[in-house]
């Protein structure tokens, strides 16, 4: 018991200490402390009785004494005992193990202020050794009845039951029925719906449809108030004085399979019973169909998605998918649940040697299944938190940033120096774990998640904060968050623009050594929006810190505007300092350019907006759709450039390094020159160029230096540039330059820039002086060895070594099985790059 508390002595120091390298190793020696100097205060058990004392492992020979059933039980004594002890002056934590066995929850388990332990006197939930207890928001579905002469099974569900969207099989996530086949099939938005009038809530002037009216924005007449422009079908419509457009509908083409007879369309069944997924530039609305148009070929919905022209709603040939469609009730591991009449009927198409009576079917029942308030001083260790029930309103979902109205199956919300430890998340409707600030008057800080896993989850994987507001304070918003040695994947699930981990406005977060994949969108993602400062006691989002980490398989060709990385920290007045991305493996990010015309930007790292003062440094970066690093506009203001050194970034299909547009908002130029970013001592590894397709360029983007000396602008020095078969240094196009301005300073077309090869790059434009054209001798970078070792030492030009196989995670205790895909993907050919 000694090491027990001295341990938990260290660890309090480390997190008052306030540093984040050292407080992962505090916390993993506890976590590796002996089952047998570990003892019990309270247990917990499904053969357990809430009447019983709770200070037995199991009941005794009478039944008279023995475990408690309940997680609520278990708390409310540790939280009395707590109370007890701290005034005894007793210094080991309280603990509550967990026998194995699945906890049907009646209700989210709830911690308050009043349940927290302190520094001195912790309190643990955690496993019993050797056993894997689950809790669940579920319930389990029995007594199936096989319809004679199919595989279709159905169950009459209690009177009680609430509405679910998810079902698990045996542990795996199973569909609704879906239109053209089990995961659905692609079909492509016709053209978006434009109102002649004004007074329809869900239509907004959008600037872009001036002009363009025609094929796209035809508005035909129907129960939503929109029309059709002009007369006669083939008659070129009449352009409207103010064009609208609709955020809630749609135009589909004739040959797509929409039907008005839809069964489930109509009463008796509720409205929105049938969902939509709508793939927008970088958002996916989950809506529901209110109803159908079949002779204008119109889709109404029974609510919009977000009203932003240009960024977000109905975009001729994107991808939609429509979902729970009961005449598509056809494919082996559907379900569908009936809700026409009371009780309700849940049915499942079973695949060859299922059958549900003798499997594990469960359905989510609790919106959430942890909820902590204000916590305080808690660690759960070695617990599978699963099955929370987050549905979509009647109205849809309208996808906004960061996911922020979807809540995790675990919050822990103003919380201080709480612990999971070896915990598993999975199978959940929403997201996974959210540590987040709820009261300007209170504070997130020196929370964790460690040698744990997520995986199989509907949005996000962990969130760290939320969006910037004005009211935020560095004192309010979540700071010393340590997220290390954990994996997720299979993340994005039900909500595919749901991140790995994000984090919104924060300070002095790390993010070590995890390994995140088979996601649909980014891994990692700090901040949105910019992330200003707020009126006072603010600097923004500061000091976060993402180390170690192996990233890899995102995207899939599901989404767009992607990245292993993203950081959007600065606004064009305002940048942080102390932001660093170090020593990251990332690979395998397909954006949707392999399905979509107008797929884009899957990055590796992805400096978005005026993002500036990051250090980039000894990350390895191969196979990526788009660019290996790339800056939207890079920094604003002056002294403030990124640091790109020492980085391996080989194999990108588009671009090794740019910023897209350098002189947002206004794209003019600054009175004095800016310098975007240093980039000295990286290897630049590719095997495409400018002739092929699409072609590649290793410096893109806007190459325009407002008239000030290139370097000035951009600072290229010390690299290592190599293709493949060795042509490099004989290329007239290999860099460019933009010497006259474009009608906004910038123009991304070749024709405004005037070439040079690797010698004129160094003498006429002054960039990589000290660089050289040179095969760095990684041992075998082909797919599918991958091997970027260095055994002939540094290849020179002041590149120094570094491990890019200490990526990842150093405690793999924890497997996941393969997480089905629940949308068609698509990833590019890893032979192709």
């Amino acid at each position: 018991m000694k090491l027990r508390s001295a341990i938990a002595l260290a660890v309090s120091l480390m997190f008052l200490h306030g540093l984040p390298f050292l407080r992962g190793a505090a916390l993993k020696s506890i976590a590796n402390l002996p089952a047998s100097a570990r003892q019990a205060d309270f247990y917990v058990s499904a053969e357990g009785n809430d009447a019983w004392s709770g200070t037995l492992p199991a009941p005794n020979g009478g039944k008279t004494d023995g475990p408690f059933a309940s997680f609520d039980k278990a708390r409310a004594s540790a939280s009395a005992l707590f109370r007890s002890m701290s005034q005894q002056g007793r210094r080991d934590p309280i603990v509550v193990m967990f026998r194995a066995g699945d906890y049907f929850l009646k209700s989210p388990v709830a911690f308050s202020a009043q349940d927290s332990g302190s520094a001195k006197l912790p309190i643990v939930y955690e496993n019993y050794p050797g056993e894997s207890p689950m809790i669940s928001g579920g319930v389990r579905v029995r007594n199936w009845t096989k319809v004679e002469g199919s595989e279709r099974w159905q169950a009459t569900l209690p009177a009680s039951t609430v509405y679910f969207e998810q079902l698990f099989y045996n542990g795996q996530r199973r569909l609704r029925p879906r239109l053209g086949g089990y995961l659905g099939k692609y079909y492509r938005v016709a053209a978006s719906v434009s109102a002649a009038s004004e007074g329809d809530p869900n239509c907004s002037p959008d600037p872009q449809l001036r002009g363009r009216q025609g094929q796209r924005n035809r508005a035909p007449q129907g129960p939503g108030g929109g029309r059709r422009q002009g007369g006669r079908p083939g008659q070129r419509p009449e352009e409207p004085p103010n064009p609208l457009q609709c955020f809630d509908r749609f135009q589909y083409d004739a040959s797509d399979p929409i039907k008005a007879t839809w069964e489930n369309l109509r009463a008796p069944y509720p409205e929105g019973d049938i969902e939509l997924y709508e793939f927008e530039k970088w958002t996916v609305p989950k809506l529901r169909i209110k109803s159908i148009d079949a002779q204008q070929q119109i889709v109404y919905l029974t609510g919009p998605t977000e009203r932003i022209p240009g960024i977000t709603g109905f975009f001729p040939q994107h991808r939609y998918i429509v979902e729970n469609v009961k005449d598509a009730f056809v494919e082996p591991g559907q379900w569908f649940l009936d809700r026409s009449k009371s009780p309700w009927t849940l049915s499942y198409l079973a695949r060859p040697g299922e059958n549900p009576n003798s499997d594990f079917v469960i359905i989510p029942q609790q919106p959430q299944v942890l909820v902590a308030q204000s916590l305080e001083w808690v660690t759960f260790r070695g617990l599978k938190v699963t099955h929370d029930n987050f549905t979509i309103p009647q109205q849809g979902y309208s996808s906004p940033r960061q996911d922020m109205p979807i809540t995790g199956a675990v919050s822990c919300l103003n919380c201080q120096n709480v612990n999971f430890d070896g915990d598993v998340i999975t199978q959940t409707s929403g997201g996974g774990l959210e540590f987040k600030t709820t009261s300007p008057d209170a504070t997130t800080a020196h929370n964790s998640f460690q040698n744990g896993a997520i995986y199989d989850v509907g949005s996000y994987g962990i969130r760290v904060g939320l969006m910037p507001s004005r009211t935020d304070t560095d004192n309010n918003v979540p700071h010393f968050t340590t997220i290390a040695d954990s994996l997720i994947a299979g993340y994005g699930r039900v909500f595919p623009v749901g991140f790995g981990v994000m984090q919104g406005q924060g300070h002095d977060n790390l993010y070590t050594h995890n390994e995140i994949y088979d996601g649909y969108h980014s891994g990692i993602e700090i901040c949105a929006l910019n992330c200003p400062p707020a009126h006072q006691d603010s600097h923004g989002a500061f000091n976060n810190v993402i180390s170690f980490n192996h990233i890899h398989d995102l995207s899939l060709g599901v989404m767009n505007e992607t990245a292993c990385i993203y950081l959007n920290t600065s606004t064009p007045f305002f940048v942080p300092t102390g932001n660093k991305v170090l020593n990251n493996k990332c690979h395998d990010i397909s954006d949707a350019s392999t399905i979509d015309r107008d797929g884009y930007a899957g990055h590796g790292l992805y400096l978005d907006n005026f993002t500036g003062a990051v250090d980039v440094e000894n990350n390895l970066v191969y196979r990526v759709a788009s660019s290996a690093l790339s800056m939207t506009s890079g920094p604003a203001t002056p002294n403030t450039p990124n640091i790109i050194k020492n980085n391996i970034f080989a194999f990108s299909r588009l671009r090794m390094m740019g910023i897209n547009q350098a002189y947002e908002p206004h794209g003019e130029c600054p009175a004095s020159p800016v310098l975007k970013f240093d980039a000295t001592n990286n290897i630049f590894l590719f095997s495409r160029g400018t002739d092929s397709k699409p072609p590649f360029v290793v410096q893109a983007g806007c190459s325009y230096s407002c008239g000030f000396p290139y370097p000035q602008y951009q600072d290229w020095n010390s690299n290592i540039y190599w293709r493949t078969d060795g042509s490099f240094a004989r290329d007239e196009r290999a860099f460019h330059v933009q010497p006259q301005p474009g009608a906004q300073a910038c123009d991304n077309r070749p024709g405004a820039w005037t070439f040079y090869n690797f010698r004129d790059w160094q003498s006429k434009v002054g960039e990589d002086s000290e660089s050289v054209i040179k095969n760095p001798g990684f041992r075998d970078p082909t797919y599918p060895a991958d091997d970027y070792s260095l055994p002939g030492g540094s290849p020179g030009a002041g590149f120094v070594l570094f491990d890019p196989n200490q990526a990842g995670r150093t405690n793999s205790a924890i497997r996941v099985p393969i997480v089905e895909e629940t949308f068609p993907t698509q990833p590019y050919d890893p032979r192709s790059y």
